[in-house]
């Protein structure tokens, strides 16, 4: 499963992209700079796609432009 979902309220312009359970490829998306908020991954997007691996069942990856890195600390659910 994945979705992309872009907020636009109060000012604020944010955009995730989310996959759940496997890998995706979004596109028609901003180009920027999207940060992983699982795993602190950091990825630049140039040509508006981006491809993600989330492997085996239960996995989640949240790519978000101009995002300000992994939240959270690792532990048993959160590598």
């Amino acid at each position: 499963m994945a979705f992309k979902r872009r907020c636009t309220s109060g000012g604020t312009d944010s955009f995730a992209l989310v996959t759940i359970s496997g890998g995706a490829t979004c596109s028609g998306i901003p180009n920027g700079t999207y940060t992983d908020a699982v795993t602190g991954d950091v990825r630049t997007v140039t040509n508006g796609t981006l491809s993600v691996a989330a492997p085996g069942k239960g996995n989640l990856r949240v790519y978000v432009l101009n995002g300000t890195g992994k939240i959270g600390t690792a532990g048993p659910y959160l590598k």
